[in-house]
């Protein structure tokens, strides 16, 4: 990991610097999207520092995985003691999808960390879930006349930003269907950075 990766992904300048250089980051409308309910069974894929756990409500089990040890050991100490909650240092497996059948999958932050083949991947392994109902995504994209926020693409971590026409493109490669997409800022108001905000369901 570079030095660059190593200070962008402490908890302090994920949750409190990165808003600041991007004009505020609100996640209100990615959570909309989950519209979690008692009963939902909660898989966080790349759930970093568990900011998920500061939007969602109703639920019956949230699991989070990440290969970040900082961010989950974060995650952890934050969330000790809470029921129903777990975090786990490591990458999405077929247990997490046949076993622990999750009705929602969170893909917050993390199509534009992995290749088109990692993604694929790993939404041919979410379809596994018996009991998926839906999956929700919000990714850095590249648009057109958006000069400012294109720079906000590229000085990401993730190496693997795309246009929307190319992140529909992989769930047009799966049984899965985008219910809906939309361009959103990253703050309603302030927000500098636009991301793609994608509701993904099985056919």
């Amino acid at each position: 990991m570079s030095l660059y990766d190593q200070i962008l992904g402490t908890p302090f300048v994920y949750n409190h610097v990165r808003p600041l250089v991007v004009g505020g980051i609100d996640y209100s409308p990615f959570y909309n999207r989950v519209a979690s309910r008692t009963g939902d069974v909660i898989l966080d894929v790349g759930c970093g520092t568990g900011d998920a756990l500061n939007y969602l409500k109703d639920f019956s089990s949230y699991r989070g995985i990440d290969t970040d040890p900082i961010a989950i050991r974060f995650a952890t100490g934050k969330n000790q003691g809470k029921p129903g909650i777990s975090f786990e240092c490591r990458l999405c497996s077929e247990s997490d999808l046949v076993d622990y059948r999750p009705t929602q999958i969170l893909l917050c932050g993390l199509l534009h960390h992995i290749s088109d083949q990692q993604a694929l991947d790993l939404l041919t392994l979410a379809k596994s879930s018996p009991a998926l109902r839906r999956i929700v995504t919000s990714d850095p994209v590249y648009l057109d006349k958006e000069p400012l926020s294109n720079l906000y693409a590229r000085l990401d971590r993730g190496k693997f930003c795309r246009r929307r026409e190319a992140y529909e493109a992989l769930i047009g490669q799966t049984k899965l269907r985008v219910a809906e997409g939309e361009i959103v800022r990253s703050h309603p108001t302030r927000g500098l950075a636009k991301w793609l905000m994608m509701t993904i369901e099985p056919q």
